[in-house]
């Protein structure tokens, strides 16, 4: 709620304008009044004021001196001057002191509920990107953190992404060469609760950002398995140095094990941003979980595993295959991924390709509401479970059996569940037609790729997303024009259409009369002109 001083020396005026004019309907809640400036100003000094509105010809110190003796103690005061003179030195002068109205006396009421009403518009306007501004600097680390999952998850790219990296003063180039980390925490941190966890996980990530800031830049996030992920990386592009990143990471593990009296084990590699990301994500993760198994060092990559990596990543991703349920090409990628292993015998990228498929199965069996383990024979969990695969071959086999065993089994999903998902739609539609209703939107929403909603909704009800959201709008356009006396501009608004030329054509295209006409029309008794 917001608060109005009202500054007269007419002490009759001041009183009318404080007490008659309603301006609780503006969403002022208080209002105090003064009879000079002085007053006004300890006031000022005593309770919070929004707004000041006051006269210009006061003695001792007029209506343009207070303001800017207001603005002094508070510098987002928003101002509107009231005068019986018509003076263009007066103009000018608020002009200059950003007054936001000049109104000669006496304003009639309506006049200043209007002028008032686009005051406060513009004080909710500022509290609103204030606000923004403080929810961004509380929660900036968070949203660094989300943003680079989402790169990880290869949603971002190409101009979007350079935008969001400016949005988030993240100077990163693009492409550049960053330098990937990947700790895990190791005894006794892996035994404690999550809580406990993520407070090392803080510990740790400040250990690392201080250490590696010396010379670069570093973003971190913590991935899905709770390990910290970091990229380093330096503002010219240029790749960091490999030696001295590797010498700060073993400072890192002495640090932890010094300070915080633990162990952690780290995943390092160099790769192009954002194009090998991924790639690179899946080598560091692997090398990992080669560690624990082993506790041996796993060999650089050469250019033609290298290659194999990236190729996991190439359009159209095995997951987008999945999701719309295009079994042939997921097969055919499938067997395109496992194929140059047969002659390359590296158990550590057969380990990485097997990492990266359990995880696109995964995906797809939780996006159906179910876990992998529920959707798996037992023969097929064992893998997921941990035991060893021996060669490529079995990796093939396996990795097709349980694309056949998905397929089977989301087959099995009755028409019901799709005109769930088809309802839900509909419902969020009709109760937020005022938004941008997106395709993209709404399938997040609903929880599904947007190419199996589009399908699913026309198949349920043999029209598009756009078309049923155009006839909501136009049916709800038709009942407020029936039953309310809001404005033609209100009712496109409230329907999502906030250019009130577009509304009223697309409702012409739809009714073949205006709104207007449709109104004067249905109150006249001229009904039945819908479809």
């Amino acid at each position: 709620m917001n608060s109005l001083l009202v500054v007269d020396d007419e002490k009759h005026y001041a009183d009318s304008l404080a007490d008659t004019i309603p301006w609780e309907t503006l969403g002022i809640s208080r209002v105090w009044k003064a009879y000079s400036a002085s007053e006004a100003l300890a006031l000022i000094d005593s309770f919070p004021i929004d707004i000041l509105m006051t006269d210009i010809r006061m003695p001792r110190m007029n209506g343009l001196e207070l303001i800017e003796q207001a603005r002094l103690r508070i510098p987002g005061l928003k101002c509107l001057l009231l005068t019986g003179y018509a003076d263009f030195d007066y103009a000018r002068k608020a002009i200059e002191l950003q007054a936001l109205d000049y109104l000669m006396k006496p304003a009639k009421d309506e006049q200043l509920l209007t002028a008032m009403g686009r005051i406060i518009k513009q004080l909710e306007q500022e509290r609103s990107i204030e606000q923004g501004f403080r929810i961004y600097r509380d929660n900036s680390a968070e949203l660094k953190a989300g943003l680079l999952l989402k790169v990880l998850s290869g949603n971002l790219n190409g101009k979007v992404l350079a935008e969001k990296l400016k949005l988030f003063d993240l100077p990163l180039p693009i492409p550049g060469h960053v330098s990937m980390c990947l700790v895990r925490l190791g005894s006794p941190f892996d035994g404690q609760d999550l809580y406990s966890q993520s407070l090392i996980r803080f510990a740790v990530t400040n250990m690392l950002e201080e250490l590696l800031m010396d010379r670069y830049d570093c973003w971190s996030a913590a991935d899905d398995e709770g390990n910290l992920l970091a990229l380093v990386y330096d503002l010219s592009g240029a790749p960091p140095e490999p030696e001295w990143v590797l010498e700060r990471i073993e400072r890192l593990k002495q640090e932890v094990q010094r300070l915080l009296k633990g162990e952690i084990s780290v995943g390092e590699t160099d790769c192009l941003f954002p194009e090998e990301l991924q790639a690179s994500y899946m080598t560091a993760k692997s090398r990992l979980d080669s560690d624990s198994f082993s506790g041996g060092q796993v060999p650089e990559r050469n250019e033609e595993e290298a290659r194999l990596m990236r190729k996991l990543y190439e359009t159209p991703l095995l997951t987008h295959l999945l999701e719309t349920e295009q079994w042939e090409a997921a097969e055919a990628k499938i067997r395109a991924f496992v194929s140059p292993l047969m002659h390359t015998g590296s158990p550590y990228l057969m380990r990485d390709v097997f990492f990266f498929l359990s995880n696109a199965f995964q995906y797809i069996a939780n996006r159906s509401g179910r876990t992998l383990a529920q959707m798996l024979t037992p023969e097929q969990s064992a893998f997921v479970k941990g035991k060893a695969m021996l060669h490529a071959s079995q990796l093939e086999s396996w990795a097709l059996d349980l694309l056949r065993t998905l397929r089977d089994k989301l087959g099995e999903e009755t028409e019901d569940h799709s005109q769930v998902i088809v309802r839900k739609t509909q419902l969020y539609i009709q109760k937020e037609l005022d938004k941008d209703l997106s395709l993209t939107l709404l399938a997040k929403r609903v929880f599904v790729h947007p190419n199996h909603l589009s399908k699913i909704f026309k198949q349920c009800t043999g029209t598009t997303v756009s078309q049923y959201i155009y006839e909501q709008r136009m049916l709800k356009a038709c009942e407020m024009l029936k039953h309310t006396n809001n404005k033609i501009y209100h009712i496109g608004e409230s329907i999502g259409y906030p250019n009130t030329n577009w509304f009223i054509r697309k409702f012409r295209d739809y009714y073949q009369v205006t709104p207007q006409e449709f109104r004067d029309r249905y109150r006249s008794g001229m009904e039945g002109l819908g479809r």
